[in-house]
Parts: structure tokens; C-alpha cells; sequence
């Protein structure tokens, strides 16, 4: 997957595996290879799930663009955050920093301030992070790269209105 160009060659995922939440909440939306050819490798598919996700979050974040949240940089942490690929397309696609965090467990860290907050540790949970919660690498975005995820992404964006009443069919067979 790291050896595909953004865009995989024309090949666009779709990740609906188990319906969607945001932003179309349809229980009834499914996967799909968008573009898929008889050119395209397990690599380009690796690839195109990847850019796919980052494309679902990328509607996470038009949706808080539209209720007036900026968004300036983000946080990655746990299994996917070790990826170098997958780092660099999140923070590619969105076009914002992204950084890593020093401990791989983000769920269990935030159980612990929550704890420590409870147990008077600490007097809030921003102390609490203060004292706890350590950045990692940071990346910046590469304009030119930004620029082309998003052809792909306006793409994205405009599959799942075009498939929606053939998703409610399929449902209703």
C-alpha cells in the first residue's frame, strides 16, 4: 500500500461495512470499490480502504466544520497510530497536524485520570491530562498531497447520495 499513489489508481473505498453513522446514518449503506479494474493489486485495495476511512472521517469533520468547529491539528492513538501510511494519510487528508501520542493505550489512560480525578489525584481531568497525557511525533500536512486527496474526496462524497436508494433496495430484497 505504500508503494500506491494517493488516489490508488482511480479506486475509491467506500467503508459501510456495518451501515453508517455519520453523516448519513443509514443502517442500510454497504461496502464498495469504487472504480475497481482488472489493474488494481491487493496494494491498491490495502490502500484504498486506508484513504476510505480517512475519507469517512473527513465527513466527521465537515460536519463540525459546519456547526462553526475549527479544526487545527489531532491526536492518534492505540494500533492504527503506529503505522507511518496511515499517519500520513490522516494527516495528509485532513490537512491538519497530526501527533501521536507517547502511550499506545489512549483508552486506559483516559480511565486512569478519570480515576485519578475521582480518587482527588487530580483536581480535573485538564490536570489530569496535563500531568499524564505525553505528545509523540507530530507530522505536518503536504499541500500538494492535501490537494489531491481531496479530488478523490469530492468523489467520495458524492457515492453515497448516488447509491443511497439502491442501498434500500438491496435491504428490502
Amino acid at each position: 500500500a505504500n508503494n500506491i499513489p494517493i488516489g490508488c489508481d482511480k479506486l475509491i473505498y467506500l467503508p459501510y461495512l456495518m451501515g453508517e453513522r455519520t453523516p448519513h446514518l443509514d443502517p442500510d449503506c454497504r461496502g464498495v470499490f469504487f472504480g475497481l479494474s482488472a489493474m488494481h493489486t491487493k496494494a491498491h485495495m490495502s490502500r484504498a480502504v486506508l484513504e476510505g476511512v480517512s475519507y469517512s472521517l473527513c465527513s466527521c469533520l465537515d460536519v463540525l466544520g459546519e456547526m462553526g468547529v475549527t479544526t487545527s491539528d489531532m491526536a492518534l492513538c492505540g494500533g492504527g497510530a503506529k503505522s507511518p501510511l496511515w499517519r500520513t494519510i490522516l494527516c495528509d487528508s485532513f490537512g491538519v497536524s497530526v501527533k501521536t501520542m507517547e502511550s499506545d493505550e489512549g483508552p486506559a489512560l483516559g480511565a486512569a485520570i478519570l480515576a485519578g480525578c475521582a480518587a482527588g489525584v487530580y483536581s480535573s481531568v485538564e490536570e489530569g491530562c496535563r500531568i499524564a497525557v505525553r505528545d509523540g511525533e507530530k507530522l505536518s500536512p503536504d499541500a500538494t498531497a492535501t490537494a489531491e486527496y481531496k479530488k478523490y474526496y469530492n468523489i467520495y462524497k458524492e457515492l453515497y447520495p448516488a447509491l443511497k436508494e439502491q442501498y434500500h433496495a438491496l435491504a428490502n430484497i
